[in-house]
């Protein structure tokens, strides 16, 4: 049975991936998810609302003072009112001054804050996600979301949105003072506002949908870009420059057909807008001149009435101008908010239980099936038991794709199994904190990793308090000091970018140096020594010995020193575990070992 609902729930992970992968979201749950971002900061939207209606108030406020001006002041010939007029004009100006400057300070603060809590966010919760959700996940598609996409919707925040929120006051303020002035305006209004607000709804659904694809396409061309620096010298190794040069602008290409797109119909959705309004206009303005031959309206009244028609065309162009700009923004918090939904993570036990250290067997294997995600139809690993006891040295070895490094992926919970279970200390891995889980285990990868940081940074990462005695007594029994004294800055030079700086085999006695720091109970090694010259790998390999010693320790392995040292082989071919035993036991009972042993190990064939 547990089998049975294991099977199921990975099932449904996937399939949950699948649909938060592909969901569309609504305005109203785009601001659900960043409500939470927005919410500390209330009393700073409050005041930034209060800005905009001030500003808003102010414009709105000066038609009439304008009335006032003409009416009283000029028609009049009274200096003493035109004094007050322009008086009371000056103070509208301060008070919209005062509210410009509040509102921009206040909306750019906000956004800000915002977004590099977004930011944090995303990241954060990216590097909780599952490995297999990384499998079908595109790098450079990851970062355009915490990059490219945060930056459009910055721009928004602090500057788009205010617009266009200051903008809406002034076309309804300016379309009310407008019916105001002249009641029969209102059939006017009544017949322009839903001629301009259908557009607005209809094209801006395709305007959104269009930005969207176009962010996904500017998306595919940083994923391009990044998996070509990332592998330059593969790239020019094999002079494939061209090919890779024509994979980029085919996908430059779709990027622009899609941008070219948006702004069509950007463009359409503007002048669509800005016809009927102005036609609008017209027809407000011509009646407004009947009435003010007609002797039914005065001067002043029509020049407020021409500049709230004034504010209501300038605004509503505004306004169909900035709906491309918001479409934009909705498709790109539409990618950040899907990577914020998705939960591919493991899921986490829910009473963690403590590893048992004094456990006789450190870590078992009991009928494991296992596929990759991204293959879910070819088991990796096929009913595979094992149990390795407390100190005990285990050699992995097999042909490519034997299932080996899945054994490393499955003990450090980047995946669970589909049936059967991985135990550490005779406990499911799934009832373990992935902290503790972690924490207990050291890997040293064939492949090793560093970051672009300072040596001592890049020994220290697993053990981060670590003083300097204790990093370099590592990086001595690793057999790294000497180059690393050699280096100019020493332990605190900079490693470049994936440790470009540094040969194979300085980074790999780099990351045997982080190893050696974190004094794990369990060791998990991929051939360690594998890049390293004769002489460097005599004396890694002594420190190795070190290391393992009374330590429980797997390891992957190609080569015979390695094989003839390890207490028992596990021999594995295509997912499944075949033989167990000692080298000279399997020389004698496996074809396969033989065949391994005389492609991988260098040794004479035995006869």
């Amino acid at each position: 049975m547990n089998n049975g609902q294991k099977t199921d729930h990975r099932t449904t992970t996937l399939a949950d991936q699948t649909l938060e992968t592909t969901r569309r979201y609504t305005s109203r749950q785009l601001l659900a998810v960043f409500w939470p971002y927005l919410q500390p900061h209330r009393l700073r939207i409050a005041l930034a609302i209060l800005a905009l209606v001030l500003v808003a108030g102010a414009l709105l406020g000066m038609g009439r003072g304008l009335a006032y001006l003409v009416d009283e002041g000029l028609g009049k010939r009274d200096p003493a009112l035109l004094d007050r007029a322009v008086m009371a004009t000056a103070m509208i100006a301060v008070v919209l001054a005062f509210g410009s400057y509040l509102r921009t300070s206040m909306v750019n603060k906000i956004g800000e804050m915002v977004l590099a809590d977004i930011r944090r966010a995303i990241f954060g919760h990216a590097i909780t996600l599952s490995a297999g959700w990384f499998e079908n996940a595109r790098t450079g598609d990851v970062l355009s979301r915490i990059t490219t996409d945060t930056s459009i919707v910055q721009t928004v925040m602090t500057s788009t949105l205010s617009m266009a929120a200051r903008n809406f006051l002034l076309l309804i303020g300016g379309l009310v003072m407008v019916v105001l002035s002249s009641p029969k305006m209102s059939l006017v209004v009544l017949i322009v506002v839903p001629l301009v607000v259908l557009p607005l709804i209809f094209m801006g659904r395709r305007l959104r949908a269009a930005s969207r694809l176009a962010q996904d396409r500017l998306a595919d061309v940083g994923v391009e870009a990044e998996e070509t620096v990332s592998a330059i010298r593969t790239v020019q190794a094999f002079g494939r420059e061209d090919y890779v040069k024509g994979h980029f602008e085919r996908a430059v290409d779709l990027s622009l057909d899609a941008g070219l797109a948006r702004v069509r119909l950007r463009g359409l959705l503007s002048g669509i807008v800005i016809f009927l309004v102005f036609s609008g206009i017209g027809v407000i303005l011509w009646i407004g001149g009947q009435d003010l031959m007609a002797g039914r309206i005065s001067a002043g009244d029509l020049s407020s009435f021409i500049f709230y028609a004034f504010l209501v065309a300038s605004s509503t162009g505004f306004l169909s101008e900035l709906v491309g700009d918001l479409q934009r923004a909705a498709g790109a918090a539409e990618r950040i908010a899907q990577l914020l939904d998705t939960k591919a993570s493991l899921p986490a036990a829910m009473s963690p239980q403590p590893i048992n250290m004094a456990a006789v067997t450190a870590c078992e294997f009991a009928a494991v099936q296992f596929a990759y995600p991204a293959a879910v139809n070819r088991p990796a690993i096929s009913d595979v038991s094992f149990a390795i006891k407390a100190g005990e040295r285990v050699a992995i070895v097999g042909p490519s794709g034997a299932g080996k490094s899945t054994i490393f992926h499955l003990l450090l919970r980047f995946y669970d199994p589909v049936n059967g279970a991985v135990r550490v200390g005779g406990i499911d891995l799934r009832d373990l904190s992935l902290a503790d889980l972690r924490g207990h285990i050291g890997l040293v990868p064939q492949d090793s990793a560093l970051f672009s940081a300072t040596l001592r940074e890049n020994i220290a990462f697993g053990q981060p308090d670590a003083d300097d005695a204790a990093i370099i007594a590592a990086a001595k029994q690793a057999q790294a000091h000497d180059f690393i004294m050699a280096i100019d800055g020493g332990y605190e030079a900079f490693v470049g970018e994936k440790g470009v700086r540094l040969s194979g085999g300085q980074r790999q006695r780099i990351a045997i140096a982080r190893a050696i720091l974190r004094n794990p109970r369990l060791l998990l090694l991929d051939e360690a020594t594998s890049a390293l010259d004769a002489q460097s790998e005599a004396a890694v390999q002594h420190a190795l010995e070190n290391l393992m010693a009374d330590r429980t320790s797997l390891v992957i392995a190609h080569r015979l020193a390695t094989v003839v040292r390890a207490n028992r082989i596990l021999l594995m071919d295509r997912g499944r575990l075949l033989a167990v035993g000692t080298h000279e036991s399997l020389m004698v009972e496996s074809a396969l070992y033989r065949t391994l042993a005389e492609l991988q190990f260098s040794i004479p064939k035995v006869r």
